[in-house]
């Protein structure tokens, strides 16, 4: 049996402006890089043996962060990044409306082929996150791994894991360093914590496996 430690990256100034980031390279935030210190903290006593994040600063800075100084190989992989949100990268939901006003609707309906100009759709990235999330697991079968990624890649990473349906991707809300804990067989996977972001406020849930 293996384990992985599924964590979305720590805020950014964009995400508490309610910004699209997609693959704009924006760093951790004070608030962000302290929030994967107490992701740190909440792993320090857990064993680690290899660490995946995407090649975002704010992945990578969030993934460094949580390892407290561990010397643990971090792989930094573009197959785990965010959606491509195309040209509705660093707009809020009301430029949106605003500036597309005919995209707007698009936008926010549970359709798997669409994307905004020269970005992803959902399919997209469902089959890149299978392709990675699927290595990962294949490759580390008996370690535990921490893997750092983005909200919208790890909905669709949950999907693959669990053999979901491809719909099953507006089922999950990850909050920013929040800690998901998965079991992974050969055949299997099996989801231990979902989104806990106790060491965010102090109220730490124990029982994380090794």
């Amino acid at each position: 049996m293996g384990t992985l430690f599924i964590v979305r990256h720590g805020e950014t100034e964009w995400n508490a402006e309610g910004r699209i980031q997609g693959h704009t390279d924006i760093g951790l935030s004070e608030s962000g890089a302290d929030q994967a210190r107490s992701l740190a903290e909440r792993l320090a006593g857990v064993s680690i043996d290899v660490a995946y994040s995407s090649d975002m600063k704010r992945t990578s800075e969030t993934a460094k962060l949580a390892l407290g100084g561990r010397d643990i190989v971090l792989h930094e992989t573009p197959m785990l990044r965010e959606y491509h949100k195309g040209e509705f990268e660093g707009m809020t939901l009301a430029e949106i409306k605003s500036q597309f006003p005919d995209e707007y609707p698009k936008y926010l309906e549970k359709n798997l082929d669409y994307a905004p100009k020269g970005g992803e759709t959902t399919r997209d990235v469902s089959a890149r996150m299978a392709k990675i999330i699927d290595e990962i697991k294949s490759n580390h079968l008996n370690e535990a791994v921490l893997v750092v990624s983005h909200g919208g890649a790890l909905r669709a990473a949950m999907v693959s894991l669990l053999n979901m349906p491809i719909e099953g991707n507006w089922s999950f809300v990850f909050g920013n360093c929040g800690l998901t804990t998965v079991d992974t067989y050969k055949d299997n996977a099996v989801l231990r914590h979902f989104n806990d972001t106790s060491h965010l406020n102090g109220t730490v849930h124990h029982g994380l496996g090794s």
